[in-house]
């Protein structure tokens, strides 16, 4: 697999971690009775899952990362805006991840004010990873159509043989 398929592949299985993560956690938090045990299985075993993924992700951006953190001043407007809502979803991942798998390891760990902070950072997060996905549309898009085109291609050489 190349780089770019896999960064992709990771990429995705972030975007649906992370819509299941973040619905199930609205869903209790707006209701908490509402879910049952399946919500809040489905919210925890998949946001364990997500650090595994988040990690991979910030491993294979970190070039990108270090790149941008050491020429910050001399990068342009765009690249600015697009680091800061990155690091601001860094800081929400590692506050809402910390939390989360306190609570998840320790269930009576830290009682009120880890779940506010878990709680409220999560909804702050919903709203960066959003402006996050729309900063970085182009690439979604171009390469979703890239690697689309290649799998149409690869799938019409095989019906040819």
């Amino acid at each position: 697999m190349k780089k770019l398929e896999f960064n992709y592949l990771v990429n995705l299985i972030l975007f649906i971690q992370f819509v299941l993560v973040g619905g199930t956690g609205l869903v209790m938090y707006f209701n908490p009775n509402g879910g049952g045990h399946l919500l809040s299985f489905i919210h925890n075993q998949v946001g364990v899952l997500m650090l595994v993924f988040f990690i991979t992700h910030m491993t294979i951006n970190w070039k990108w990362v270090v790149a941008t953190t050491k020429k910050f001043s001399k990068k342009g407007k765009g690249i600015k805006k697009n680091y800061i809502v990155d690091l601001a979803l860094f800081i929400q991942f590692v506050l809402i991840g910390g939390t989360g798998l306190i609570m998840y390891l320790n269930h009576h760990a830290g009682g009120q004010i880890l779940r506010l902070i878990h709680d409220q950072s999560g909804i702050l997060m919903l709203v960066f990873f959003t402006v996050h996905v729309v900063l970085h549309w182009k690439w979604i898009a171009g390469t979703t159509k890239k690697l689309s085109n290649n799998t149409y291609a690869v799938a019409r050489s095989v019906d040819n043989f």
